[in-house]
């Protein structure tokens, strides 16, 4: 069984992952997610607890990611082991990063339109 520590350093590694993707260092992670870049290094070195809510404004407003909790059995898929989901098309990445340069009223913005034009498509 896993510990709570092997969880907050898969945790860490994830955000660690996400935010080299996303051309980010630590420190323009933290000032877009609201925290300082220093607690973002203790985050993805899994010697931090999260908040969920500093947790959704890292994934959120600092990768401009969807925060998406689920609960499963390893047999799900959920447990060890579990892959990453895998690259972005590069469009979908180029996009991303540049909504996610955007200040946070228009970056909000952008985003609920792009939203809703999933639902449309969807």
């Amino acid at each position: 069984m896993a510990s709570a520590k092997d969880g907050l350093r898969a945790l860490g590694q994830l955000i660690r992952h996400r935010r080299t993707a996303a051309g980010l260092t630590q420190d323009q992670l933290g000032k877009r997610a609201g925290i300082v870049g220093k607690y973002v290094s203790e985050i993805e070195r899994g010697t931090r607890d999260v908040p969920f809510s500093t947790l959704h404004a890292i994934v959120e407003d600092g990768l401009a990611l969807r925060l998406d909790v689920r609960f499963g059995t390893a047999a799900e898929g959920g447990g060890r082991g579990a892959k990453l989901a895998s690259p972005l098309p590069r469009s979908v990445e180029l996009l991303a990063r540049a909504i996610a340069e955007l200040p946070a009223e228009r970056r909000a913005a952008v985003l609920a339109i792009v939203r809703a034009l999933v639902r449309i498509a969807g």
